[in-house]
């Protein structure tokens, strides 16, 4: 502890001295930022070699937003131009950077957005900056949503395949696009839902940038695609101007403003000191597919997304040991647990959700959902005191379904005969060689109605509601964030920087506090003893395997996964 003290004192009086040089040094008046592609939204966790290699780091939300303050906390910056490109965001992590906006702007700075061309996403982030400024030639694409879904059920009968589906509802419509021609009243009750809460959220966001009323909001959608002077009239934009001569419109032509890019000048901001060493706050992620087992990231992505083959996934045996390594650090004062998962295997969640419960008893906890935390990833956020949600983020669905593909039929097209020997009544239970049988679609039944009551108990305990109303929310149902707020599924609106708020003020942290993301620790642990004695810890073993006796008969051969939700996303 001493030579970390002395590493601190070290690094904070070279900081010291670095701020103290740059202050010489004269900043830009405006500081440029080019936004493109994707962002995560939090810090990219340590990459093995192969990653390092294949993969290039991708910048953050979290590392934009500390580069947007820190530009901010220069009183000689006079503000900050957005140059937006094509953006592969999705809305609720625009509604992260819209709130970053909404802070610059209220430390008194400019926020200026400037593009070649405008369309949905760039626009919903172009109207919270001051003022729009478009490229000679460009063109605000047409705006609004839409959704298209592609039914495969045909094209699987063709080949001989089918899916055999056990759902808790019709709104639970994870393999639709698999058992269906055409789109279940459900699922268009739903995509109508949701698509009605994203596109209101945008018309606000939209009013609100452009002190429009809605109306006038509807009006100018209606008008688009529009471009040059027509796009100026319509009050689209407020000027059109090329980057080249940027300098002197947002100065004089004697005068012109002085801009830089933030890698040209970030270098010259004076830093935030570092951090005292102890006390932390602890991030745990829950990202991808939650999987039985060990947590994998994939070393590279095809250029073409293919849903779920390299996907992020997080298994319960490495999330369970970083649990309890934050349940036995005493440093780790307060713990943010981060979503942005579609959901996976029930029984992994469950055990995710156990660990949290035991770091809930003992410390606070907020869940900060990203994207989407759908199914699973709704069920690991029933232990958290509290959670954040973006109004477009997606939650839930609060539902279990149940599936195995047959592929028989495929089989007998290509001449392939299949023969089995077994042992075991049951032991072709999930055999992909017949459908379920009468009996077995009903124990499956039963099994996903066992899950379903879990899942619902652990909601209903979570949320202070009754099983009788979360299940109204439930039965597969998928909500926005701004919805499930209202259903009372979230408790606040907003991204990490709300979350990290609510922890300091729960757990009585300074603002400096930081954020600390926990490791795969390389060895497995066991779980704390609920007792002080080695003796008592025994026998309370021993007690907990007789009432367990009925669970060591070994797994079921049967994969019961949740709904992962996937194109709108569901």
């Amino acid at each position: 502890m001493l030579i970390s003290y002395f590493i601190y004192i070290l690094r904070s009086m070279l900081t010291i001295l670095g701020n103290i040089l740059k202050k010489v040094l004269r900043p830009p008046d405006y500081v440029l930022f080019i936004l493109h592609g994707a962002y995560p939204d939090l810090r990219q966790p340590q990459e093995g070699f192969l990653q390092k290699r294949l993969k290039p780091r991708v910048k953050s939300l979290q590392e934009l937003e500390n580069e947007l303050r820190t530009a901010a906390k220069s009183p000689r910056v006079k503000g900050i131009i957005l140059q937006v490109g094509n953006l592969a965001l999705t809305l609720s992590q625009l509604q992260s950077l819209a709130q970053m906006i909404k802070a610059l702007q209220n430390s008194g700075k400019e926020v200026i957005a400037w593009a070649t061309s405008y369309n949905t996403q760039s626009y919903f982030l172009a109207a919270a900056a001051d003022r729009i400024l478009l490229q000679e030639g460009g063109i605000v694409y047409t705006l609004g949503f839409a959704n298209r879904q592609l039914y495969m059920k045909n094209t699987l009968d063709w080949c001989g395949i089918e899916l055999d589906v056990v759902q808790i509802s019709p709104y639970k419509s994870a393999m639709e696009q698999f058992i269906r021609s055409d789109m279940s009243e459900e699922a268009r009750e739903m995509i109508d839902w949701l698509m009605d809460s994203h596109y209101q959220q945008f018309v606000l966001n939209v009013a609100r940038g452009r002190k429009l009323d809605e109306k006038a909001v509807q009006t100018l959608i209606g008008q688009t695609p529009l471009f040059g002077e027509k796009a100026v009239n319509a009050g689209a934009v407020d000027d059109i101007v090329n980057a080249e001569n940027l300098p002197a419109f947002l100065g004089s032509e004697e005068k012109p403003a002085r801009l830089a890019s933030w890698d040209e000048c970030g270098r010259t901001f004076p830093r935030l000191l570092p951090p005292p060493p102890g006390k932390y706050i602890a991030l745990l992620r829950v990202q991808g597919n939650i999987v039985d087992g060990k947590s994998q990231r994939p070393p590279a992505r095809p250029p073409l997304p293919i849903p779920f083959l390299f996907d992020d996934q997080t298994g319960d045996l490495s999330f369970v040991t970083q649990a309890r390594q934050v349940l036995r650090d005493k440093k780790a004062r307060a713990v943010l647990l981060y979503i942005d998962s579609r959901g996976g295997s029930a029984a992994a969640s469950e055990a995710m959700t156990a660990s949290l419960q035991k770091i809930a008893a003992k410390k606070p906890l907020v869940a900060m959902m990203g994207s989407v935390a759908g199914s699973g990833g709704y069920y690991v956020a029933t232990p958290a005191s509290h959670i954040v949600a973006q109004p477009a983020t997606i939650t839930g669905s609060i539902g279990v379904i149940a599936a195995k593909i047959v592929n028989s039929h495929l089989l007998e097209r290509l001449l392939l005969n299949r023969e089995t020997i077994r042992r075991g009544q049951k032991e072709l239970f999930a055999s992909p060689e017949e459908p379920f049988t009468a009996e077995e679609r009903e124990k499956t039944w039963d099994f996903i109605n066992y899950i379903y009551g879990l899942f619902i108990k652990r909601v209903a305990d979570s949320r202070k509601m009754n099983t009788a109303d979360v299940d109204l929310v439930g039965r597969g149902k998928v909500w926005t964030g701004e919805q499930a707020l209202e259903n009372g599924l979230v408790d606040e609106l907003g991204g990490l920087e709300t979350a990290l708020a609510k922890l300091r003020n729960m757990a009585k942290l300074p603002q400096n506090t930081p954020l600390l993301e926990i490791p795969v620790p390389r060895r497995e642990t066991a779980p704390l003893p609920t007792t002080t004695g080695w003796i008592d810890y025994a026998l309370d073993n021993l007690a907990r395997i007789h009432d367990n006796r009925a669970l060591m008969a070994g797994p079921l051969y049967f994969h019961q996964a949740f709904e992962r939700e996937t194109s709108y996303p569901f």
